[in-house]
């Protein structure tokens, strides 16, 4: 009930602020399925990513935060009154995966960075195998994304916004399931190499030629849509 009354509120007073500090726009959105569990992987350069990604999603989403966000006041309840929800960093946190879990079979959209941390220089790197867990286990598509423009927003360690040089990105991919991914193969090793080609998906996306993307399913981008 409170998020049904906040996010308007909230999305209301972001999409302000983005347009006073530069601008924000989202290319792909029809790619993104409108109902059904559905995980969004975008990469992670900067503290504002989560509220870019808010607002370029056609849909509600719940997020996985690190669990330190919830430990300051106010800002903690907030988080949680937008559909945040904790994981510890640099864990198999298990309560966090199973909430992940639990809300994509009940047909929610999830964010979850998949790189697991910010990048300290812009460059996506490498991805948690755990991530395809979640979708593998809940039976999810996973919808590859990209941010550009964020670190310039709010670099990496500041904590307060400042006017961007750049207008910011957000750019969905064409959604894949995990046994796409690995090739049908199973074990921790196959998720592995899903998580490589996703990490390449990824790449793709941000206009940088990859191996593991065949050249007929890369995606061709218009200068409108490359967000400049």
């Amino acid at each position: 009930m409170l998020y049904t009354f906040l996010r308007p509120l909230v999305w209301l007073v972001l999409h302000t602020a983005y347009a006073l500090l530069g601008g924000i726009r989202y290319t792909g959105r029809d790619l993104v399925p409108r109902t059904g569990g559905v995980l969004i992987t975008p990469n992670h350069i900067s503290d504002a990513d989560p509220t870019a990604i808010g607002l370029a999603l056609p849909r509600p989403c719940y997020f996985m935060a690190k669990e330190e966000l919830f430990q300051i006041p106010l800002l903690g309840r907030f988080i949680r009154a937008m559909h945040g929800f904790p994981v510890k960093r640099y864990s198999a946190d298990r309560s966090a995966l199973r909430m992940a879990e639990q809300l994509l079979k009940q047909g929610e959209a999830v964010v979850i960075f998949p790189e697991g941390k910010l990048s300290e220089d812009g460059q996506i790197q490498e991805l948690l195998p755990g991530v395809l867990l979640i979708a593998q286990r809940a039976g999810v598509p996973i919808v590859p994304a990209i941010i550009e423009g964020t670190d310039t927003l709010m670099p990496y360690g500041k904590v307060l916004p400042r006017p961007a040089r750049r207008r910011i990105c957000v750019r969905f991919g064409t959604p894949v399931t995990v046994e796409d991914l690995t090739g049908g193969e199973k074990g921790g090793d196959a998720l592995k190499q899903g998580a490589e080609r996703l990490r390449a998906r990824m790449l793709a996306l941000q206009g940088r030629e990859s191996p593991e993307i065949p050249a007929e399913s890369r995606p061709v981008r218009t200068s409108e849509e490359r967000c400049r």
